[in-house]
């Protein structure tokens, strides 16, 4: 016989691939119960609404979205360059392992803005944090230290978003756009070694 711990979870493993393929809109509770394994009656049990499943399952994915990039500003002994490196390496891969992340969490949160307010992330202003310091002490050049996050960011997760757009438009095979993601972290890297200490 089941456990309670594993019903849930093969509950949120459910939820997760229908609300990350169909949306909060097109997502349906059967659906989730189908692919589950177990009837709606047990779902609904389990987990009241859709809403609250959705809630649950955006909160659990930003949990694994968010520890993964801070790890890379936490190594010791790494110059701050290095951690910028790191960061947009560990950002990239995680990206390439959930390509369709990017997507489910800024849709959830145009949709919901309450729950951005509701996640505690620290991350962004750490950088700020780190690098303000990093310019006070002159050892990376004075910059706009939002606009840099902004577009250190933006050039990170806009393949991911616009990759369908962005295939049809210059005919590229699911591989060629493989291999461009891959390249994207040298292109980042050396974008902000540009910027910062102008290599």
């Amino acid at each position: 016989m089941e456990s309670e711990i594993t019903t849930e979870q093969k509950i949120m493993d459910a939820a997760e691939h229908v609300f990350l393929d169909e949306g909060f809109s097109g997502a349906r509770m059967q659906h989730i119960a189908d692919r589950a394994g177990i009837n709606k009656a047990m779902l609904h049990y389990y987990f009241r609404s859709k809403d609250k499943l959705f809630e649950l399952v955006f909160r659990h994915k930003m949990k694994q979205f968010v520890p993964q990039i801070e790890a890379a500003l936490n190594e010791a002994n790494m110059t701050f360059i290095e951690k910028i490196d790191r960061f947009v390496l560990a950002y990239l891969t995680m990206l390439q392992k959930n390509p369709r992340l990017p997507i489910f969490i800024l849709s959830t949160i145009h949709r919901n803005p309450e729950l951005a307010n509701s996640i505690d992330i620290k991350l962004g202003a750490e950088i700020i944090r780190l690098m303000e310091i990093e310019i006070k002490e002159g050892r990376i050049k004075k910059v706009d230290t939002h606009q840099f996050m902004l577009t250190l960011v933006g050039m990170c997760l806009f393949p991911f978003i616009a990759r369908p757009i962005f295939s049809k438009t210059f005919d590229l095979t699911p591989k060629q756009y493989d291999q461009l993601l891959a390249e994207r972290r040298v292109h980042a890297v050396q974008y902000a070694r540009a910027i910062l200490i102008g290599e």
